[in-house]
Protein backbone atom coordinates (compact mmCIF):
# COMPACT_ATOMS: atom_id res chain seq x y z
CA UNK A 1 0.00 0.00 0.00
CA UNK A 2 1.17 3.48 -0.48
CA UNK A 3 0.64 6.10 1.96
CA UNK A 4 -0.38 9.57 1.09
CA UNK A 5 1.91 12.39 1.86
CA UNK A 6 -0.42 13.16 5.26
CA UNK A 7 0.40 10.01 6.44
CA UNK A 8 4.29 9.69 5.53
CA UNK A 9 4.25 12.59 7.68
CA UNK A 10 3.08 10.98 10.85
CA UNK A 11 5.15 11.17 13.49
CA UNK A 12 5.64 7.26 14.95
CA UNK A 13 5.68 6.46 18.38
CA UNK A 14 5.73 9.15 20.31
CA UNK A 15 3.24 9.94 23.24
CA UNK A 16 1.18 13.11 22.02
CA UNK A 17 1.94 13.60 18.46
CA UNK A 18 -1.13 14.43 15.89
CA UNK A 19 -2.51 12.48 13.26
CA UNK A 20 -3.81 13.84 10.56
CA UNK A 21 -7.47 15.22 9.21
CA UNK A 22 -8.06 12.29 7.05
CA UNK A 23 -7.62 9.86 9.96
CA UNK A 24 -11.07 8.52 10.51
CA UNK A 25 -11.47 6.51 13.78
CA UNK A 26 -13.15 2.86 13.74
CA UNK A 27 -12.41 1.27 16.95
CA UNK A 28 -11.29 2.04 20.72
CA UNK A 29 -10.51 -0.52 23.19
CA UNK A 30 -9.78 0.25 27.03
CA UNK A 31 -8.42 -2.45 29.14
CA UNK A 32 -7.73 -2.65 32.69
CA UNK A 33 -4.65 -4.32 33.51
CA UNK A 34 -4.83 -6.10 37.08
CA UNK A 35 -2.57 -4.32 39.32
CA UNK A 36 -1.02 -1.88 36.39
CA UNK A 37 -2.68 1.05 33.96
CA UNK A 38 -5.70 1.43 31.77
CA UNK A 39 -4.71 1.13 28.32
CA UNK A 40 -6.43 2.48 25.44
CA UNK A 41 -6.22 2.01 21.66
CA UNK A 42 -7.91 3.58 18.83
CA UNK A 43 -7.41 2.08 15.58
CA UNK A 44 -8.22 4.93 12.22
CA UNK A 45 -8.40 4.90 8.70
CA UNK A 46 -7.34 7.17 6.51
CA UNK A 47 -9.98 8.10 4.11
CA UNK A 48 -7.76 9.63 1.41
CA UNK A 49 -4.86 6.02 1.14
CA UNK A 50 -6.54 3.69 3.00
CA UNK A 51 -4.04 3.31 5.85
CA UNK A 52 -5.16 1.88 9.07
CA UNK A 53 -3.06 3.24 11.96
CA UNK A 54 -3.19 2.84 15.90
CA UNK A 55 -3.13 4.95 18.50
CA UNK A 56 -2.09 3.66 22.02
CA UNK A 57 -2.28 5.74 25.35
CA UNK A 58 -1.22 4.26 28.24
CA UNK A 59 0.65 5.63 31.74
CA UNK A 60 3.16 2.45 31.38
CA UNK A 61 6.56 2.33 29.80
CA UNK A 62 5.08 0.22 26.58
CA UNK A 63 4.70 1.85 23.11
CA UNK A 64 2.98 5.12 22.98
CA UNK A 65 1.87 6.80 19.91
CA UNK A 66 0.81 5.81 16.26
CA UNK A 67 1.82 3.28 14.60
CA UNK A 68 1.10 1.65 11.23
CA UNK A 69 -1.15 -1.53 10.91
CA UNK A 70 1.22 -4.26 9.18
CA UNK A 71 -1.27 -5.16 5.58
CA UNK A 72 -1.07 -8.62 6.61
CA UNK A 73 -2.92 -7.78 9.72
CA UNK A 74 -6.36 -5.80 8.12
CA UNK A 75 -6.51 -8.59 5.47
CA UNK A 76 -10.00 -10.25 5.49
CA UNK A 77 -9.01 -13.01 3.59
CA UNK A 78 -11.47 -12.33 0.96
Amino acid sequence: MLLCATCLAVLRDASGAPGHLSLRIIDTRRSKIPRSVTVTISTFRCSDCGAIWRYREAKDSGPQGWALVPSDETSDGG
